[in-house]
């Protein structure tokens, strides 16, 4: 397990197979990530089955409250390139009753703190879409930077959209000590 202030990353259970279908059928949560489509509950525990499997270029977390231990949301790394010390990473909070308290602000903290401190990354990247300024106002305020964006990159809702590519640096997070040659 992962600590953080308010929450705990920790190692996917085939108990969270039904939370991660509820999540991944919502509407109000899906149309912040790349999923579009409904997904079957066999489909959902199959892809939860694999990722309870460490790989080299993935690592998934479930996201739980400290407090109570209730799993509220999903992170991941991934596109981990260990030569460059890059990656990409994800996360949701999927649980309503958990939304704007600060678990989401602190699961971006933890997992930074971990793949910096204990993966020894040097750079994470986000795709957000430019639709969603929630997520775009807790990254800038956690130190993530606006690299890039990616023009009518995404088909949702009727319209296209931009995709924000949002990045911190291990260089500018003051408790991530660089590691010595």
């Amino acid at each position: 397990m992962i600590a953080g202030e308010h929450v705990i990353l920790r190692a996917f259970e085939r108990e969270d197979a039904e939370r991660c279908y509820r999540w991944m059928n919502d509407p109000s949560i899906v149309r912040t990530l790349k999923s579009r489509y409904p997904i079957a509950f066999s489909n959902e525990a199959e892809w939860l089955e694999r990722a309870m499997v460490p790989s080299p270029t993935e690592r998934h977390f479930a996201i739980e409250r400290k407090d109570d231990r209730a799993h509220i949301g999903n992170a991941s790394i991934d596109e981990i390139d260990w030569v460059s010390r890059t990656a990409s990473f994800g996360l949701f909070i999927g649980e309503p009753g958990a939304w704007n308290r600060g678990f989401g602000s602190d699961a971006i903290h933890t997992l930074v703190r971990f793949a910096f401190d204990e993966m020894n990354l040097q750079k994470l990247r986000i795709h957000v879409f430019d639709y969603n300024e929630r997520a775009k106002h807790v990254l800038l305020s956690r130190g993530f930077v606006q690299e890039g964006k990616l023009a009518r990159e995404f088909f949702r809702e009727g319209a296209y959209h931009d995709i924000v590519i949002l990045s911190i640096f291990r260089d500018t997070i003051p408790h991530a000590p660089e590691s010595q040659p």
